[in-house]
This record gives structure tokens, sequence and C-alpha cells, in this order.
């Protein structure tokens, strides 16, 4: 650890003036970025920077000094508004800046980045040790150990149970009569065994990464029996993780645990379809998720518990009251295979209260509070529920790079965001797509009252959810089968093409939000869709809306031509008996408007890609395609399909588009004379079966003045 005062900094150090530019009295000003040159030697900051720009990859390419007294590099120093204090908390408006280090010759490269902390730097230790509230002038770092002090863990429980009340115990997004599913089972602690509880017992549940696990014990239907012996797990090789958190709860005085791969049959289809779509209820009645973020998989153990971690927290004072301590120039959690894992964001968002584990520090997250084992967040005094001040959860480390709102909220707009942050997410199993987020979907229809079908909304913005569309150029189908589990019920069907839940693509999903925001507004679909089982049966799937439920839908822009592209759509629906079981295929089934168009890209080219032009036959323009290609393979947004840019190509209409306007002081939803299309792939010689390729918009007047035909169509 460098100490120092302020007066044996360098010149260009002494210039930033870190003790009052990192911690503001009043409101925060612009801080210019500072341009200084690094001058190792005397200098303890120069000599830290320089250390860690010596530790920078070859591959980085920037210039690495051999020694302290290389030649010098120019730096550029930022110093970011990081925490603010409350309004109203009895002092003026305080901000607390981070420090960021670049080489001004490489200003993308971030070299360190500092927190400022008081002097002498608090050491978490100690602060255990007194069991007193320590009161600090902002949220300063401090110093933490190899392994996690279990007391700052209880502190935290105790903490949140005592000060946030039923903000936490029962929040309003977790059902009143939630309860178990049939056949729960929980790890006893203290028996060591697996059991059925008879009661709701209080519990924590698991949350981590499987990784290999060729060989580790899973509750299965021939051994589950074994694994309700008293002991039983004692005597069993179980993975490193488990064994971690199983002591953690002994640690934290909790009697039960739940973990997916004990807890739930892995072989037995009909307990797979209990336990499966309940995940909503097993995490947000867990009093506790602990989440095994550090690793790649359950038998790496969790970092701070029974493996030790490389600490990043170098320290150099910079005024007789402040000092700057290094902190992770990455997101500690953005970082590791936990986030990227599909099963493990719904986990995370269900749990009222987590306690996270990285490679670099504890986290702590409710729905009251955020804390971290290397800040002082907590309340510092008995009469606060909360800390004083506030951080954006993005500075904090233990977040994905996601609006605020996106988590514990199960709105409509959390839905909405949902395919962007979950469609790359990764599966051991592909197949597991839709049942990894099944639970959510469920909170969300608890909380919204809509209902879901294959992850799109079903209530008055079916067809709208349908234009959704990809944001880079990768775009990847899935080939598992989707598995349906129940009583000599169990099936499996291809993931549907017309659905963002059957790819693999960073996706953008049109539901505008300014749509499904308007109160009470529900759309009247331009086309009226069906879905088909297995066994060929066809059932509604979108209820009729009646013209009486669309008061906030206006369509004076629709002239008189409007829907003359229509024709008469006759389906026969089966009427089946109420205990014969719909097996739901994943096909649509609808009449639509047909044509055959031809394709062609735009000359102006935006970063190497293009936008293709909907033409008819004779090259005038219809509309465009929504996704864009590249310049140079226009059909290189679509590796999946054999393109030719010369042949015509098949458009059906899906919906109409709409814009949410403000009149008068409310809001509507204003009908567009413009055709939302799908770009379809017959997928049998007959041209009644298609696939999806992609969307776009066509001019409604453009579209009636084309050849076309209305045809029945499965889409698949």
């Amino acid at each position: 650890m460098d100490s120092a005062d302020e007066a044996q900094l360098c010149k260009g150090c002494r210039s930033l003036q870190l003790s009052t530019n990192l911690h503001l009295q009043g409101s925060e000003d612009y801080y210019e970025p500072k341009l200084t040159t690094l001058t190792p030697g005397q200098c303890p900051l120069c000599n830290l920077i320089n250390r860690r720009l010596c530790k920078q990859p070859p591959t980085s390419g920037i210039p690495v000094p051999k020694n302290n007294n290389d030649n010098p590099h120019a730096l550029k120093i930022y110093a970011t508004g990081t925490a603010q204090r409350k309004p109203g908390t009895g002092r003026g408006g305080e901000t607390v800046r981070r420090l960021q280090v670049f080489l001004a010759s490489s200003p993308r490269t971030n070299i360190v980045r500092f927190w400022p902390c008081v002097y002498p730097v608090p050491h978490l230790r100690q602060l255990c040790d007194s069991e007193q509230d320590a009161a600090f002038p902002f949220p300063t770092a401090r110093l933490i150990e190899p392994f996690v002090d279990i007391r700052l863990v209880r502190r935290w429980i105790q903490l949140c149970s005592s000060r946030h009340g039923d903000a936490c115990a029962r929040p309003p997004w977790v059902p009143s009569r939630d309860d178990f599913p049939a056949g729960f089972r929980l790890i006893d602690i203290q028996a060591g065994c697996v059991v059925e509880p008879s009661d709701r017992p209080s519990y924590f549940a698991l949350s981590y990464v499987w990784g290999p696990s060729e060989g580790d014990l899973c509750a299965m239907l021939a051994n589950i029996d074994g694994l309700k012996r008293p002991y039983s797990l004692a005597q069993e090789a179980l993975p490193r993780t488990i064994r971690d958190a199983m002591k953690l709860v002994s640690d934290l005085g909790g009697g039960y645990l739940w973990v997916d791969r004990l807890c739930i049959l892995q072989d037995d289809e009909v307990d797979l379809s209990l336990q499966i779509p309940r995940m909503d209820a097993i995490y947000s009645l867990a009093e506790l998720t602990i989440i095994a973020a550090s690793g790649s998989g359950a038998r790496d153990g969790v970092a701070g518990l029974s493996t030790p971690r490389e600490l990043d927290q170098d320290v150099c004072q910079v005024s007789p009251g402040m000092a700057l301590m290094t902190f992770p120039a990455e997101n500690a959690f953005t970082g590791c295979p936990y986030s990227s894992r599909g099963w493990t964001l719904q986990e995370r968002l269900l749990s009222r209260r987590t306690l996270m584990f990285t490679e670099g520090q504890a986290f702590w997250s409710c729905c009251c509070a955020d804390w971290t084992e290397r800040l002082s967040l907590e309340p510092c005094s008995s009469d606060l529920e909360t800390s004083q001040w506030v951080i954006p959860r993005i500075h904090l480390g233990n977040y994905e790079h996601v609006p605020v709102e996106f988590y514990r909220d199960f709105s409509r707009k959390q839905y909405n965001m949902l395919p962007h942050f979950y469609a790359l997410k990764k599966f051991s199993n592909e197949s597991d797509a839709l049942d990894a987020i099944t639970g959510l979907l469920r909170r969300i229809a608890h909380v919204t009252g809509d209902e879901f079908y294959w992850g799109h909304l079903l209530s008055g913005f079916f067809d709208q959810s349908l234009s959704w569309r990809k944001t880079r150029l990768d775009l990847e189908r899935r080939a598992a089968m989707c598995p349906f589990r129940g009583i000599d019920n169990s099936y499996s069907v291809r993931f549907p093409s017309w659905s963002w839940l059957g790819w693999k693509a960073s996706i953008k999903f049109v539901l505008n939000l300014n749509l499904i925001s308007v109160p009470n507004a529900r759309l009247s679909p331009e086309i009226d869709f069906f879905h088909l089982d297995v066994d060929g049966r066809i059932k509604r799937l979108v209820p009729p809306v009646a013209d009486t439920e669309c008061g906030a839908v206006d369509r004076s822009l629709c002239n008189h031509a409007s829907g003359s592209w229509k024709g008469e759509a006759n389906v026969v629906v089966n009427s089946l008996p109420t205990d014969m079981l719909f097996r739901d295929s994943g096909r649509l089934l609808f009449w639509t408007s047909h044509a055959e168009l031809s394709i062609k890209a735009e000359e102006k080219v935006r970063l190497g890609c293009v936008r293709m032009r909907i033409n008819s036959a004779l090259g005038v323009p219809v509309g465009h395609i929504d996704e864009v290609t590249l310049a140079s393979d226009h059909g290189g947004a679509w590796p999946f399909i054999k393109y030719d840019e010369a042949a015509p190509q098949s458009f059906i209409v899906i919906s109409r588009k709409y814009k949410a306007e403000t009149r008068g002081g409310s809001q509507v939803l204003s009908a567009q004379p413009t055709l939302k299309v799908m770009w379809i792939n017959w997928d049998d010689a007959e041209r009644k079966t298609a696939s999806r390729i992609s969307v776009g918009e066509v001019d409604e007047q453009a579209w009636i003045n084309v050849e076309r035909d209305w045809r029945l169509v499965i889409l698949q």
C-alpha cells in the first residue's frame, strides 16, 4: 500500500485536485477530462498507474513500459459522477465521482478505475468486529479478505428483515396464495437428506451454472428413496458449489435448501412437468437465493467460501483524509459464465432477495436495496431504512447493462425488453429455451393480466408481436425440439419460425412501448389467427376483439379502400371435449393476402450494410424489409435460405401499423395506411406451409395495386 500526502504527488496528479473533485459539496458540475503525463518514480499515484499499465496483456496493442523509469505516457483522466446523496437527507446535494484512467493514445482502453475512500481506509473485518453502525461522509471503498466474512451476510439479512418489512417479505408481484408445486422437495441441512415438507418451511434456493456434470449426483427415479434417508448426502460426492451452499445455509442458521438437481427428478417427465412451470413460485418463496456467479460449473465451488479470491484493491493516499482504491475495470457480472446462461435469468429476477458471489466480491440485492462487499452502502444509523446515497446499478458491478426497471418489475415494459436480453443466452440443451422463461412469463402474467403463447403477448397485440426483428446480422434457427410434458402426454415439437424463441439472435421486439402502455387499448387484428395441435385439430388462438373494446383506437387515416385486400376467412374450429388435451404444435393457421414481389438493395450504404426495398413486378417501390443486410452479400443476413435477388419472393400480410398519439390530453392508437408483412419461404410443393424469413412494411394502397391472392397459410 502506498501512503503519501498530497504534497508527495507529482505536479500533474496535484493538478487534478482529487480531494475536492471526487467528493463534491453541492450539485455536480461537469468534469472536463484532464490530460496529464505519467511520471513514475517519486509519485505514488503514477507508480500505481504504471504498474497497472505494465500488466496490460500483449494483445491490447498498448505500448507497455518496461519499468518505472521508462518513457512517460500521456494519460486522459475522467471523473464520473457515480453516487449522489438523496434529496431531503439533511445535507445539501453531494456527489461522489469515480476516477478512470486511459492512455491518451488509446482512449478506449481503461487502464485502471479508482473509487475514493476515507483515509485511513476502513477494513471490513474491523467493521464486523465492532458490531457498530459505521458512519462515513460518503460511500467509501473498504478492504476485504480473500474469504467472505459471514458476519456481513448476517448483517445484510438482519437489515433487510428489520427495515424493509413487507416490501421485501411480500412484494406485490408475489401472489398471496402462491404455493409450492406438487411433489416439492428440499434438502434438510441438519438431516443431510432430501425431504418433502408437509408445511411451508423457510428455505434458501441456489442458482448456479451446472457446467460439465457427467457422473455428478442428480435426483432420479432410481435413487430418490435413498436420497431421502438421513445423512445420505454426507455419503455422496456432491459438486463443490452445492457443498458450499449447504454449509453457508447452516452458518446463516437456515434449515433447508432448494437445489434443482437434487430436488427435481431429472429423468421423470411427470415431475419435470410439475416443477419447471412453477419456477416463479420456487424462487420467489425462498427467503434468499444464493447465486454462485463465480466459476464455470458446479464443480468449481463458490469464490469467497471454499476458494480464495484474487482481490484487486491497491490503495494510494491522495490527501490527509482521502485515498483512492483500485476497482475492477470491468463489470464483475457481465463477464462471468453465469450471466450468459439461459436458466439463470429468471432464477435471479424471480428471487425476492439474492446473495451473489463473484470472483471479486459478494453482492446483496433485494426489493429495496443493493449492497456490496467493497462499498459501505448499508444505512449508517438505526433510524434509516436504506442508504442516504443513490448509485445507479450499472456502477455496482453485479447487473447487466439494462434499465433499472428491468429488475423485479414484471410489467409489459419488462416483457418488451425480454427478447433482447434472453435470445442470445446459452443452454446446455437448446430445447430448454421455452422452459427457462416459463416461470418469468407466469409472473408477468400475474402482474399484467396478459396471456402468452410461445413468448408472445396474446392480449390484443399478438399480430403486432410477429414483427420482431434482429438487430445484428447473425441469425441461427434453433434446431432442438421443444418438449411438452405431462402424464402420458409428453411430446416434442420444433420451435416455430414465427416466434423469437425459435432463433438465436440479438432480437429487437417491435412492440412499441407507447402502444402497449395506452390504458385499456386493444387492437382488432387484421388477420384471425388459429393454431393447430399435433393431430391437426384447429383452435382459435386470438379471441375476436369487438369495436366497442377498441375505444382508444382511431382509424381516420385509413381510406375507403383500406382492407379491400381481404377475402373471406372460413376456418372450422374443432369442438373438443373438456377432457381432451389440445397438444399444441406451434403452427399458426390463418387466411391472409399473399403477393409475389421482388427485392432489391437500396443504393445508400450505412456502415457496410444496406436496406432491402420491396418492389412490384414492374419495379415500383412498395415497401421495405426492416432488417438490414451486408452491402457485399445481400443474402448474408439470412444464411438459412438460398437467396436469389432475381427471383420473386413471397410476402403475406400479418398486421397493420399503429402509432401512439396524444390528443386532447388522452393517448390514442392511430391506425396507419401501412401494412406489416412477413417474407416467407414455402416449405412444401403445394405452397401451403411456410416459414418466416424476415419482416417489413408496405404502403397499403401500393399493396392493393399489386397482383395478389387470398390464401390459407400454415406458418410453422
